[in-house]
């Protein structure tokens, strides 16, 4: 008896530490096969990971999955070849083009043509993007590389035909955007993993004629060094993610950055652990020094110009105002001035009121909207303070945070952020439905009253509608504004990218390819 009691134990803590051993971006035991392997023999792990049960959508269906895995905030289709267009993703796509700016086509960022229209190359999502029809055109069938752009170049000069300027291929090129080439990196070390047993026949001078490494070695060498100076973006987290809802499988170098290092670089040699996996240089301490030797940027990051803004003593910016929708937890930057809405009414939260929040009309949008705020009878911008699970909401006109003391349905006000009754829980479960949740009190949440035209706090199970919430697209000026005690932080690009979200001081910078970068209005070096 004593041993199948324990014997149940076991199994039942077996079960439990399996449970706990995750990967990023929701991917759970997703990649456990490839677990402790490295190299050639990881990619190999990865390409049967990522093309078990991955489906193949068929080519005209790429038209309607854009809408989920393409958009941009404000519902206009995401272009990694020009930086001009709005397309419309249900309309835009058809007619023929002449110019820049004209439709958007479906783009094969490895030429269809060197592997002859083949599925499910085809139709594979994770490298056919939605771009500028006109500048795929001249991109034609050329690999990618670095150019000076004496071909062509499309407006802005964002993306660049021309001879290769890359070490050891000498042919003509395409340059996408700095901003983009990260992006498309990750898609090639995604197309030679998963297609390892197929690149060896097909056309074109960027893959190679073996399954390992599968790239030639001045594409490898390029795209290496593509990854590291344009880390993974929030953009691609959040299509990888959509890709897999649709596809049914994942790119392993978007949920691990860097993993290019264990497939084929400086750490080919060492184990990759998928549960607890180490980004290369996260080992390393940055240099830190407060002022880099003169990046000579007009606009420092840490000194913003931000029209929309009240004079540098304001507490809050005033006027016209644009917003854009928070899509999820990740769109949370302390600092930022956000605004509690119920789209449904159109309302937004105002001044206080005899224990409640005023209803205010706005001019409400999908994803964006301009309105003027913490005026007289104007919506009040909330300053977000504090970190994940006690959040702070601060009123810069009334000079408190929104809190909730415990009396009736109110939503209160309370001058201490150290108090849990002026700290909040938010969370966004989709683009729909923000629920902010009283830390002190957790049965109560910030809902909207339509029959009251107010907000207020009511219990969970309230009946009550739900909130959303928009973000400003300015930057705060508040240098000591009180709030919850906080070691999380943002990091910037020196051009003012927000390259990290929330992320705990001492591992703000670990990981990080060279450069410099803005963490709490300092200045620091990566090198």
């Amino acid at each position: 008896m004593k041993v199948t009691r324990f014997t149940h134990m076991l199994m039942a803590l077996t079960v439990t530490l399996s449970a706990w051993a995750q990967g990023p971006n929701g991917s759970g035991t997703y990649y456990q096969n490839a677990n402790a392997l490295k190299g050639e023999a990881l990619k190999t792990a990865l390409s049967k990971i990522i093309s078990t049960g991955a489906k193949d959508l068929g080519y005209d269906a790429l038209w309607n999955a854009y809408k989920t895995t393409d958009l941009r905030p404000d519902g206009t289709i995401w272009d990694i070849y020009s930086n001009v267009t709005k397309y419309d993703p249900v309309n835009d796509h058809k007619g023929n083009y002449k110019q820049e700016g004209d439709v958007f086509n479906r783009e094969h960022t490895t030429p269809q043509s060197w592997f002859k229209k083949a599925s499910p190359m085809k139709s594979d999502l994770f490298h056919v993007f939605p771009t500028d029809g006109y500048v795929n055109n001249r991109r034609s069938n050329f690999p990618l590389g670095e150019t000076k752009g004496e071909n062509y170049q499309s407006k802005n000069g964002f993306s660049k035909l021309g001879k290769s300027t890359t070490p050891g291929f000498n042919g003509t090129v395409f340059e996408p955007a700095d901003e983009y080439k990260g992006d498309l990196a990750r898609v090639y070390f995604y197309m030679a993993t998963r297609y390892e047993d197929r690149v060896s026949s097909w056309g074109g001078d960027t893959y190679g004629k073996s399954s390992y490494p599968g790239l030639a070695q001045w594409a490898l060498n390029m795209f290496i060094r593509w990854a590291g100076n344009d880390p993974v973006s929030q953009k691609e987290v959040d299509r990888n993610n959509a890709v897999y809802k649709l596809q049914m499988n994942r790119n392993p170098y978007v949920d691990y950055p860097g993993l290019e290092q264990y497939v084929w670089g400086t750490l080919a040699d060492k184990a990759f652990d998928y549960a607890n996996y180490t980004a290369p240089g996260e080992n390393k301490k940055p240099d830190n020094p407060d002022e880099p030797n003169n990046p000579d940027q007009p606009n420092k990051p840490d000194e913003p110009n931000t029209p929309g803004t009240s004079d540098n003593n304001s507490a809050v910016p005033t006027g016209k105002v644009v917003f854009k929708k928070v899509m999820s937890v990740n769109d949370l930057q302390p600092g930022g001035y956000y605004l509690i809405v119920n789209e449904k009414a159109t309302a937004a939260l105002g001044a206080t009121n005899k224990g409640y929040r005023t209803s205010v009309t706005v001019p409400m949008s999908r994803f964006e909207m301009t309105a003027e705020v913490n005026g007289k009878d104007q919506p009040r911008t909330l300053t977000l303070g504090g970190k994940q699970g006690s959040y702070t909401l601060y009123d810069g006109i009334e000079k408190t945070y929104l809190a909730y003391n415990g009396t009736k349905n109110t939503l209160n006000n309370e001058k201490d952020a150290q108090n849990g009754s002026a700290q909040w829980d938010i969370d966004v479960v989709n683009d729909t439905i923000v629920r902010i949740t009283n830390k002190q009190n957790t049965d109560r949440v910030i809902y909207y009253n339509a029959h009251q035209p107010r907000f207020a706090c009511y219990k969970s199970s309230s009946a009550q509608q739900i909130v959303q919430l928009f973000v400003a697209n300015v930057t705060t000026n508040i240098v000591n504004l009180p709030q919850a005690e906080t070691l999380n932080v943002n990091v910037y690009a020196i051009d003012g990218r927000l390259i990290r979200a929330n992320v705990e001081k001492e591992k703000a910078l670990l990981g990080l390819p060279k450069g410099i970068y803005v963490v709490g209005k300092k200045k620091y070096v990566v090198r």
